[in-house]
């Protein structure tokens, strides 16, 4: 089965890479992998938060095969990059869990565009112009109240009127 191993160290080792890289390759031979691509560095990449007051790290992944009889060092092969003190993290999936390599189909890390999904239409307000002083009085004015014998009346043609 194919994997991908993918690492990062700190800047201050990006000088030593090869023998990172050699390194790398000598636990994945000893457990029984065989590299199916070269290594592929990704370069220097700012961190989301600082890791062992690094700011700043170099990536690399690479692809290996593990055949199935050994598809159980997975974890060694996890635990031996973990006691490496040149390299901070890494991470090893499975190949066909993530397909193809952006590298090999020629878009560049930071170079992809995202189309951005546009957003409901914005439809501008206007506010509603003050009423003026003469419409405030038409709304003041009303109706002259009823008086209560008036009010008993209806009340008593509408009861009347209900069936009921």
């Amino acid at each position: 089965m194919e994997y991908e191993l993918l690492f990062f160290t700190p800047v201050s080792n990006e000088d030593k890479i090869d023998s990172i890289k050699k390194e790398i390759t000598g636990i994945l031979e000893s457990l029984g992998g065989k590299l199916s691509s070269e290594f592929t560095d990704i370069g220097k990449r700012k961190l989301a938060h600082p890791i062992k007051r690094d700011t700043h790290a170099f990536f690399s992944f690479v692809r290996f095969v593990l055949e199935d009889e050994n598809r159980n060092n997975i974890p060694e092969i996890g635990k031996r990059l973990s006691l490496s003190d040149k390299i901070t993290r890494h991470l090893i999936v499975r190949a066909d869990e993530i397909g193809k390599p952006i590298i090999s189909q020629g878009i560049r890390f930071g170079e992809e565009k995202i189309e951005k999904k546009p957003r409901g239409i914005k439809v501008e307000k206007k506010p509603e112009p003050a009423p003026s002083a003469a419409d405030r009085e038409k709304e003041t004015e009303t109706k002259p109240k009823a008086s209560l014998s008036e009010l008993d009346e209806k009340l008593t043609e509408i009861l009347e009127e209900t069936p009921g």
